[in-house]
């Protein structure tokens, strides 16, 4: 299965405006840690950037200085009526940063964030996971077998971005064709291409007819739960809230995926391990958070008075962005000894404060399984080491995973019996 639009090839021409730089020009650069370490000489832990050509902000890079603005919502807040810049209606980042009417706990503060974000804590925390390892190693075996036989497969397209939505849409009670229509639909919202308002529009709706059909026929599944939940007062709640769990939790597993993947197949310290691998796949995994987080670049907070940050002199209504990217690699909190590094989780990949990630059980459940159902059954070897990386602001996994490996055989068949 070759999910359409994780394949296209971006264009990375850098974009400046003025000194700051583009946030799609860092996740796309070769050596992106190598960037981030050039901002930090330059700026600090703060540094001015633009979130797309001409529209300014900050980007956050030191790791105590993003858990403090993870912690102080009082000070940053998510609400993004407090941002002061206005996009035009094209701007990509609409459906993210600045969504109009918006009822969901992703942009919601204090007292009204805890009310929408219980749901969906209880909904995460009461997932069968039993049922759901076998639910996801279903679909990791049935997306082998569509290539097992070929010999040659796009690791990205036929497998992590199909994993990542039949996982999800399969946790919500999704059918197949309605998870390829969202993962589309997260896909423009992303910033992956395409228009993300309209994008947004569709997801909306899809999510609103299987959140119908779920309360007139309820079934073992996170939508229903969140159909029963009291603390929602009505659909467009429950909708906006499964739409930012549906998005956040599908780019999180896509770039999970396919960076351990990466790492499982580059890395001398992993390439060995191909018969071992659940000796060393937790660490890759680890690794993986701490040097290419799911999300290098959490948008976005937005100043509620004047302040200090770092170095930095932020105003009332400045976009902040949260660099997990650059704050895992503080050398403040990160060393060269990877005895020491060892069990060291404080990266800052699954986020901090009321805001944090509610999923990370399920979410590493998922990933684990995709990645060691693929490197158990097929001896995998990666033909193009040049990358090139998809083109979001906010995500960097490649765009391709080109793949080689000895084909499967069909079993053959017995003659039938007369």
């Amino acid at each position: 299965m070759n999910i359409d639009g994780w394949s296209v090839m971006p264009d990375l021409e850098p974009q400046r405006s003025g000194e700051r730089l583009a946030l799609v020009e860092l996740t796309g650069a070769e050596d992106m840690t190598a960037e981030l370490r050039k901002l930090q000489e330059k700026w600090g832990p703060v540094a001015p950037v633009d979130l797309e050509p001409g529209v300014p902000g900050w980007l956050v890079l030191g790791h105590a200085e993003v858990m403090e603005v993870m912690r102080t919502e009082s000070v940053f807040a998510r609400d993004p009526r407090h941002w002061s810049e206005r996009l035009p209606q094209s701007s990509s980042l609409n459906a993210i940063l600045s969504p109009a009417g918006r009822r969901a706990l992703y942009y919601a503060d204090g007292a009204e964030h805890r009310r929408l974000r219980l749901p969906v804590d209880e909904a995460f925390a009461g997932i069968d996971e039993a049922l759901t390892a076998a639910m996801v190693r279903g679909v990791c075996s049935g997306l082998i077998d569509s290539f097992a036989e070929r010999g040659n497969a796009d690791l990205i397209g036929e497998y992590a971005a199909a994993v990542s939505f039949l996982a999800v849409s399969g946790m919500f009670g999704f059918d197949e064709q309605q998870g390829i229509a969202l993962l589309r639909c997260a896909h423009g919202v992303f910033g992956h291409g395409g228009d993300s308002v309209s994008a947004l529009v569709t997801m909306d709706q899809i999510v609103l007819d299987h959140v119908v059909a779920t309360r007139a026929n309820p079934g073992p599944n996170l939508t229903a739960k969140f159909v029963a939940h009291p603390n929602f007062d009505d659909d467009t709640e429950i909708v906006h809230s499964m739409v930012v769990a549906i998005c956040a939790a599908n780019e999180m597993l896509v770039t999970w995926i396919a960076a351990t993947l990466r790492r499982m197949l580059t890395d001398p310290r992993y390439t060995g391990r191909v018969t071992g691998v659940r000796r060393g796949l937790d660490d890759a995994m680890d690794e993986t958070l701490w040097g290419e987080p799911p999300v290098a670049n959490l948008p976005a907070r937005y100043a509620v008075t004047d302040c200090t940050l770092g170095n930095a002199q932020i105003r009332a209504g400045d976009a902040i962005v949260m660099g997990l990217a650059a704050a895992n690699n503080d050398p403040r909190v990160r060393t060269e000894d990877d005895l020491f590094e060892a069990g060291n989780r404080s990266h800052l990949s699954f986020g901090v404060g009321p805001h944090a990630c509610p999923a990370r059980r399920p979410g590493r459940l998922v990933v684990k399984i995709a990645v060691e159902s693929l490197m158990e059954r097929l001896d995998l070897r990666l033909t193009d080491p040049d990358v090139t990386w998809a083109p979001s602001p906010w995500s960097r996994y490649p765009a391709v995973l080109p793949v080689a490996f000895t084909p499967e055989r069909k079993p053959a068949r017995l003659p039938a019996r007369v």
